[in-house]
Protein backbone atom coordinates (compact mmCIF):
# COMPACT_ATOMS: atom_id res chain seq x y z
CA UNK A 1 0.00 0.00 0.00
CA UNK A 2 1.15 3.39 -0.27
CA UNK A 3 0.82 5.94 2.09
CA UNK A 4 -0.98 9.27 2.21
CA UNK A 5 1.07 11.87 0.97
CA UNK A 6 -0.63 14.60 3.11
CA UNK A 7 -2.29 16.33 0.61
CA UNK A 8 -5.77 15.27 0.71
CA UNK A 9 -7.01 18.27 3.06
CA UNK A 10 -10.18 19.44 3.39
CA UNK A 11 -12.26 17.73 0.66
CA UNK A 12 -15.75 16.27 0.93
CA UNK A 13 -15.10 12.59 1.67
CA UNK A 14 -13.37 14.21 5.04
CA UNK A 15 -16.16 16.61 6.16
CA UNK A 16 -18.36 12.80 6.84
CA UNK A 17 -16.90 12.43 10.28
CA UNK A 18 -15.07 15.64 10.90
CA UNK A 19 -11.81 13.31 10.56
CA UNK A 20 -9.09 13.68 7.83
CA UNK A 21 -9.18 10.01 5.95
CA UNK A 22 -6.80 8.80 3.25
CA UNK A 23 -8.26 6.91 0.44
CA UNK A 24 -7.14 3.45 2.15
CA UNK A 25 -8.96 3.98 5.27
CA UNK A 26 -11.89 5.70 3.77
CA UNK A 27 -12.15 2.60 1.45
CA UNK A 28 -12.68 -0.10 4.65
CA UNK A 29 -14.78 2.73 5.66
CA UNK A 30 -17.00 2.43 2.98
CA UNK A 31 -16.99 -0.71 2.48
CA UNK A 32 -17.99 -1.34 6.17
CA UNK A 33 -20.82 0.98 6.11
CA UNK A 34 -22.28 -0.48 3.19
CA UNK A 35 -22.04 -3.52 4.39
CA UNK A 36 -24.28 -2.44 7.11
CA UNK A 37 -26.15 -0.17 5.22
CA UNK A 38 -27.09 -2.94 1.84
CA UNK A 39 -30.23 -4.02 3.64
CA UNK A 40 -31.74 -0.78 3.74
CA UNK A 41 -30.35 0.95 0.90
CA UNK A 42 -28.75 0.44 -2.21
CA UNK A 43 -25.58 1.86 -2.33
CA UNK A 44 -23.80 -1.49 -1.30
CA UNK A 45 -22.96 -2.56 -4.71
CA UNK A 46 -21.41 -5.69 -2.53
CA UNK A 47 -24.26 -8.19 -3.27
CA UNK A 48 -27.81 -9.03 -2.79
CA UNK A 49 -30.94 -9.84 -5.45
CA UNK A 50 -31.08 -6.05 -6.14
CA UNK A 51 -35.17 -6.27 -5.39
CA UNK A 52 -34.97 -3.53 -2.56
CA UNK A 53 -36.13 -0.92 -4.99
CA UNK A 54 -39.33 -2.88 -5.33
CA UNK A 55 -41.20 -2.61 -2.69
CA UNK A 56 -39.62 0.75 -0.98
CA UNK A 57 -39.28 3.13 -4.35
CA UNK A 58 -41.69 5.63 -4.17
CA UNK A 59 -40.38 8.41 -1.22
CA UNK A 60 -42.05 11.11 0.42
CA UNK A 61 -40.40 14.83 -0.46
CA UNK A 62 -40.00 16.38 2.57
CA UNK A 63 -40.51 19.71 3.43
CA UNK A 64 -38.01 22.06 5.02
CA UNK A 65 -39.19 21.50 8.19
CA UNK A 66 -40.27 18.31 8.30
CA UNK A 67 -39.17 16.80 12.00
CA UNK A 68 -37.22 13.84 10.94
CA UNK A 69 -35.45 15.97 8.34
CA UNK A 70 -34.72 18.03 11.40
CA UNK A 71 -33.64 15.43 13.06
CA UNK A 72 -30.95 13.75 10.64
CA UNK A 73 -29.44 17.25 9.86
CA UNK A 74 -29.03 17.99 13.86
CA UNK A 75 -27.15 15.00 13.54
CA UNK A 76 -24.63 15.71 11.29
CA UNK A 77 -24.03 19.80 12.09
CA UNK A 78 -24.81 19.43 15.81
CA UNK A 79 -22.55 22.30 16.62
CA UNK A 80 -24.63 25.12 14.02
CA UNK A 81 -27.56 23.54 14.60
CA UNK A 82 -29.28 27.21 14.72
CA UNK A 83 -27.61 27.94 11.30
CA UNK A 84 -29.05 25.25 8.94
CA UNK A 85 -30.95 26.68 6.21
CA UNK A 86 -32.95 23.94 4.04
CA UNK A 87 -34.82 25.42 0.42
CA UNK A 88 -37.35 22.59 -0.79
CA UNK A 89 -38.12 24.78 -4.03
CA UNK A 90 -37.21 21.51 -6.37
CA UNK A 91 -39.64 20.54 -9.08
CA UNK A 92 -41.05 17.79 -7.13
CA UNK A 93 -39.14 14.57 -9.64
CA UNK A 94 -37.15 13.96 -6.17
CA UNK A 95 -40.08 13.23 -4.20
CA UNK A 96 -39.54 9.62 -5.73
CA UNK A 97 -36.26 7.34 -5.55
CA UNK A 98 -34.17 8.02 -8.08
CA UNK A 99 -34.13 3.95 -8.76
CA UNK A 100 -38.02 4.00 -9.11
CA UNK A 101 -37.85 5.98 -12.16
CA UNK A 102 -35.91 3.21 -14.10
CA UNK A 103 -35.86 0.28 -15.00
CA UNK A 104 -35.39 -2.71 -12.07
CA UNK A 105 -31.81 -3.05 -13.96
CA UNK A 106 -30.94 0.72 -12.57
CA UNK A 107 -31.77 0.14 -8.95
CA UNK A 108 -28.82 -0.85 -7.34
CA UNK A 109 -27.08 -0.89 -10.68
CA UNK A 110 -23.49 -1.75 -9.01
CA UNK A 111 -23.58 -5.12 -8.29
CA UNK A 112 -20.46 -7.44 -8.08
CA UNK A 113 -22.64 -10.69 -7.60
CA UNK A 114 -24.44 -10.26 -10.90
CA UNK A 115 -22.48 -10.14 -14.49
CA UNK A 116 -22.16 -7.01 -15.58
CA UNK A 117 -19.65 -4.69 -16.82
CA UNK A 118 -18.32 -1.40 -15.70
CA UNK A 119 -16.07 1.29 -17.09
CA UNK A 120 -15.20 4.24 -14.95
CA UNK A 121 -13.02 7.05 -16.26
CA UNK A 122 -10.36 8.43 -13.42
CA UNK A 123 -8.56 11.85 -12.99
CA UNK A 124 -7.05 13.62 -10.68
CA UNK A 125 -3.45 13.58 -8.10
CA UNK A 126 -1.07 11.00 -8.00
CA UNK A 127 -0.28 10.34 -4.58
CA UNK A 128 3.64 9.51 -5.16
CA UNK A 129 4.37 12.44 -6.94
CA UNK A 130 1.58 14.93 -6.64
CA UNK A 131 0.99 15.41 -10.02
CA UNK A 132 -2.45 15.22 -11.77
CA UNK A 133 -3.13 12.43 -13.84
CA UNK A 134 -5.79 10.12 -15.56
CA UNK A 135 -6.33 6.34 -14.97
CA UNK A 136 -9.21 3.75 -16.07
CA UNK A 137 -10.96 1.41 -13.68
CA UNK A 138 -12.92 -1.74 -15.38
CA UNK A 139 -14.88 -4.48 -13.07
CA UNK A 140 -15.99 -7.32 -15.39
CA UNK A 141 -18.35 -9.46 -14.11
CA UNK A 142 -19.03 -13.05 -16.44
CA UNK A 143 -21.35 -15.81 -15.63
CA UNK A 144 -19.28 -19.78 -16.02
CA UNK A 145 -20.50 -22.75 -17.02
CA UNK A 146 -21.40 -24.61 -14.00
CA UNK A 147 -22.93 -21.14 -12.70
CA UNK A 148 -20.42 -19.58 -10.95
CA UNK A 149 -18.65 -15.71 -11.35
CA UNK A 150 -15.82 -14.41 -13.01
CA UNK A 151 -15.05 -11.35 -11.04
CA UNK A 152 -11.93 -9.45 -12.85
CA UNK A 153 -10.73 -5.99 -11.89
CA UNK A 154 -8.49 -4.03 -13.83
CA UNK A 155 -7.20 -0.97 -12.41
CA UNK A 156 -4.20 1.97 -13.37
CA UNK A 157 -3.94 5.70 -11.76
CA UNK A 158 -1.08 7.28 -12.51
CA UNK A 159 1.85 5.54 -10.77
CA UNK A 160 -0.48 2.83 -8.95
CA UNK A 161 -1.58 -0.47 -10.90
CA UNK A 162 -3.89 -3.34 -10.31
CA UNK A 163 -5.13 -6.43 -11.85
CA UNK A 164 -7.32 -9.50 -9.92
CA UNK A 165 -9.66 -12.45 -11.23
CA UNK A 166 -11.15 -14.75 -8.89
CA UNK A 167 -14.00 -17.54 -9.31
CA UNK A 168 -16.67 -18.60 -7.14
CA UNK A 169 -20.11 -18.75 -6.22
CA UNK A 170 -21.74 -15.42 -6.76
CA UNK A 171 -23.07 -14.69 -3.21
CA UNK A 172 -19.45 -15.36 -1.75
CA UNK A 173 -17.11 -12.15 -0.52
CA UNK A 174 -13.70 -11.71 -2.89
CA UNK A 175 -11.62 -9.63 -0.84
CA UNK A 176 -8.94 -9.31 -3.47
CA UNK A 177 -12.15 -6.83 -5.64
CA UNK A 178 -12.38 -4.79 -1.89
CA UNK A 179 -9.23 -4.68 0.12
CA UNK A 180 -6.51 -2.79 -2.79
CA UNK A 181 -5.99 0.42 -4.12
CA UNK A 182 -8.65 -0.35 -7.13
CA UNK A 183 -11.63 0.10 -4.53
CA UNK A 184 -10.93 3.51 -3.51
CA UNK A 185 -12.40 5.11 -6.68
CA UNK A 186 -15.71 2.84 -5.63
CA UNK A 187 -15.15 3.93 -2.26
CA UNK A 188 -15.64 7.65 -2.87
CA UNK A 189 -18.71 6.90 -5.08
CA UNK A 190 -20.06 5.11 -1.83
CA UNK A 191 -18.93 7.95 0.44
CA UNK A 192 -20.36 10.98 -1.35
CA UNK A 193 -23.82 9.10 -1.77
CA UNK A 194 -23.99 8.26 1.73
CA UNK A 195 -22.78 11.34 2.89
CA UNK A 196 -25.88 13.21 0.93
CA UNK A 197 -27.98 10.66 2.68
CA UNK A 198 -26.93 11.39 6.26
CA UNK A 199 -26.73 15.21 5.51
CA UNK A 200 -29.89 16.00 3.89
CA UNK A 201 -31.70 13.28 6.32
CA UNK A 202 -32.12 10.49 4.07
CA UNK A 203 -34.34 12.38 1.64
CA UNK A 204 -33.74 11.64 -2.18
CA UNK A 205 -32.53 14.68 -3.82
CA UNK A 206 -34.37 17.29 -5.92
CA UNK A 207 -33.15 20.00 -7.92
CA UNK A 208 -33.38 23.33 -5.67
CA UNK A 209 -32.53 21.30 -2.58
CA UNK A 210 -30.43 23.27 -0.27
CA UNK A 211 -28.62 23.17 3.03
CA UNK A 212 -26.36 25.75 4.49
CA UNK A 213 -24.82 24.84 7.94
CA UNK A 214 -21.55 26.59 9.87
CA UNK A 215 -18.71 24.18 10.61
CA UNK A 216 -15.53 24.23 12.18
CA UNK A 217 -14.02 25.22 8.84
CA UNK A 218 -16.65 28.14 7.69
CA UNK A 219 -19.54 27.97 6.07
CA UNK A 220 -20.42 24.87 4.33
CA UNK A 221 -23.43 24.59 1.45
CA UNK A 222 -24.59 21.87 -0.19
CA UNK A 223 -27.38 22.54 -3.02
CA UNK A 224 -28.78 19.54 -5.97
CA UNK A 225 -28.23 22.19 -9.39
CA UNK A 226 -29.31 19.89 -11.69
CA UNK A 227 -30.26 16.44 -13.25
CA UNK A 228 -27.68 14.46 -15.33
CA UNK A 229 -26.99 11.54 -17.42
CA UNK A 230 -23.87 9.32 -16.60
CA UNK A 231 -23.41 5.91 -19.20
CA UNK A 232 -27.67 5.83 -19.22
CA UNK A 233 -28.14 6.35 -15.45
CA UNK A 234 -30.01 9.53 -14.46
CA UNK A 235 -29.13 11.16 -11.04
CA UNK A 236 -29.03 14.64 -9.40
CA UNK A 237 -26.12 16.78 -9.32
CA UNK A 238 -25.08 17.97 -6.20
CA UNK A 239 -22.41 20.72 -5.61
CA UNK A 240 -21.00 21.07 -1.72
CA UNK A 241 -18.55 24.20 -1.28
CA UNK A 242 -16.71 25.66 1.85
CA UNK A 243 -16.58 29.18 2.16
CA UNK A 244 -17.55 29.75 -1.53
CA UNK A 245 -15.07 27.39 -2.71
CA UNK A 246 -16.19 24.00 -4.33
CA UNK A 247 -14.55 20.81 -2.17
CA UNK A 248 -17.00 18.13 -3.57
CA UNK A 249 -19.23 17.09 -6.39
CA UNK A 250 -21.28 14.21 -7.09
CA UNK A 251 -24.19 13.22 -8.86
CA UNK A 252 -26.81 10.96 -6.34
CA UNK A 253 -29.32 8.82 -7.20
CA UNK A 254 -30.77 7.95 -4.13
CA UNK A 255 -31.29 5.82 -1.00
CA UNK A 256 -33.14 2.87 -3.78
CA UNK A 257 -30.47 4.14 -6.86
CA UNK A 258 -27.56 2.36 -6.06
CA UNK A 259 -24.48 4.41 -5.85
CA UNK A 260 -23.15 7.65 -7.42
CA UNK A 261 -22.05 6.95 -11.23
CA UNK A 262 -20.29 10.51 -10.17
CA UNK A 263 -18.11 11.77 -7.63
CA UNK A 264 -15.35 14.15 -7.61
CA UNK A 265 -13.01 15.52 -4.80
CA UNK A 266 -10.90 18.76 -4.28
CA UNK A 267 -8.14 19.46 -1.75
CA UNK A 268 -7.85 22.96 0.42
CA UNK A 269 -6.11 24.44 -2.54
CA UNK A 270 -8.63 23.83 -4.99
CA UNK A 271 -6.67 21.12 -6.84
CA UNK A 272 -8.28 18.27 -8.06
CA UNK A 273 -7.60 15.04 -5.85
CA UNK A 274 -10.24 12.42 -7.51
CA UNK A 275 -12.76 12.29 -10.05
CA UNK A 276 -14.47 9.22 -11.01
CA UNK A 277 -16.93 8.92 -13.71
CA UNK A 278 -19.08 6.02 -14.89
CA UNK A 279 -18.26 5.40 -18.55
CA UNK A 280 -20.04 2.44 -19.68
CA UNK A 281 -22.11 0.09 -17.96
CA UNK A 282 -24.15 -3.32 -19.01
CA UNK A 283 -25.91 -5.86 -16.98
CA UNK A 284 -25.24 -8.82 -18.66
Amino acid sequence: MHESNGRDGRNGRNRLLNTKWNTRVLATLALALAVVLAGCTGIGGLGGDGDAGDDAGVAEADTPNDGANGEAGDATTAASENDDERDGNGEGAGSRSMGSEGSGVEDNWFNLSEPGYYEFDLAGMDKETGEQVTGRLVYDVRATDDGELTRSVDYEFGSEQFQSSTTGPADEFSAPLFFNEAYAPIATLQGVSLMYLFEMGFTDPTVGNRKQSSTDEGTQVTEVTEKRTYAGLECSFVRTTLDGEVTQESCIRGSEGGIAPYAATYTDEGELELEVELVDFERR
